[in-house]
């Protein structure tokens, strides 16, 4: 880009901000604690595109390539940040009715029991996956293996846990696996 084009560049982009203001608040919807979130995904957005400013082909629709940049900002955001709130949630004890629950304690408990009944290998990628927010492909390359493989380990924990938690029976020592709930995938 010449020093010409940089600056038109500048102008059109900054003429922008007000929108991707606009279209962020409404990415980021109404949530008590979103309610400044939204500057910092256009500030960001704002940001990547003025970095990126050498992708960008002239003629085309700024406008339109902002806003990709600024929703593929947000559900990056989303994706690796949806625990913060779980955790954040969890560490609010303001005497809210659920947190004493016993029956939520019970439940959770059960919950682990049956996701420890799975193989070590089942274990590994739902806690890939699951809590630590990985994708697939993270996940295959953590545990170097095909991304199919991943996929298909997480399809059967899956289908193991909906049917244990249909198929199992509980005891004191924790839940006794139904044998046709899992043939032989259950250690």
């Amino acid at each position: 880009m010449t020093h010409d084009q940089e600056l038109q560049f500048s102008r059109s982009l900054t003429a922008l901000l007000p929108y991707t203001k606009g279209y962020a608040r409404s990415l980021v919807g109404s949530g008590q604690d979103d309610s400044s979130l939204y500057e910092d995904f256009a500030q960001t957005a704002m940001l990547k595109a003025w970095e990126h400013r050498h992708q960008f082909v002239p003629g085309t629709n700024l406008k339109a390539w902002l806003y990709t940049i600024l929703r593929n900002t947000v559900i990056s955001h989303r994706r690796h940040h949806w625990r913060e709130r779980l955790t954040a949630d969890a560490g609010d004890q303001d005497g809210r009715a659920d947190s004493a629950n016993p029956e939520s304690a019970v439940a959770a408990r059960q919950s682990i029991r049956r996701v420890e009944l799975l193989k070590q290998a089942h274990q590994d990628v739902l806690k890939d996956v699951g809590w630590e927010g990985l994708s697939y492909s993270q996940s295959a390359r953590r545990r170097h293996v095909p991304t199919g493989t991943i996929k298909s380990r997480v399809a059967r924990a899956r289908t193991i846990l909906a049917q244990l938690t249909g198929g199992g029976e509980l005891s004191r020592s924790g839940m006794v696996p139904n044998q046709q709930a899992c043939p032989g995938l259950c250690p």
